[in-house]
């Protein structure tokens, strides 16, 4: 996918807050510690996952799965094949709890589909290719996401 996901993850943001202004479909409320845990728990995947690849000397760049030069299996990637994408999932999550809306829960639904459809399964085509056997072997014992 030409678009990166950092940028899909703001837009959604952007847009989630939009849903919530002008179509938010009712309110509810949530308390603030579990919108903290939500947060935390989008960080402990994501920057555990991107210093992983630091230290494997591979890209982090989604824009380039070909530049990878190291298949990362070993601690989050352990728990989930895309801890970056978790990662941002529940990040904007959080922030959908936070703003309270229903309606800013169809973001969090499209950048999911648009994350998983179009950003995941390109880079593991590439992956598959460069990594073979390797990566197959990977991909049947560790989820792409946490349960899928």
């Amino acid at each position: 996918m030409n678009v990166p996901p950092l940028l899909q993850l703001a837009t959604g943001v952007a847009l989630a807050a939009a849903f919530a202004a002008y179509v938010p479909l009712g309110q509810f409320e949530t308390p603030n510690w579990t919108v903290f845990v939500a947060t935390l728990a989008g960080c402990l995947f994501l920057l555990p996952a991107v210093a992983s690849f630091a230290r494997h000397e591979t890209t982090v760049n989604p824009q380039a799965p070909s530049q990878t030069t190291t298949l990362v299996t070993d601690g989050v990637y352990g728990v989930t094949r895309n801890p970056m994408y978790v990662g941002m999932l529940l990040i904007l999550i959080a922030f959908t709890l936070w703003l309270g809306a229903p309606s800013a829960f169809v973001i969090v639904v499209a950048f999911f589909l648009s994350i998983d459809r179009f950003q995941i399964r390109a880079e593991e085509h590439v992956l598959g290719q460069k990594f073979g056997n390797n990566y197959q072997e990977y991909m049947g014992r560790v989820p792409r996401w946490l349960i899928i």
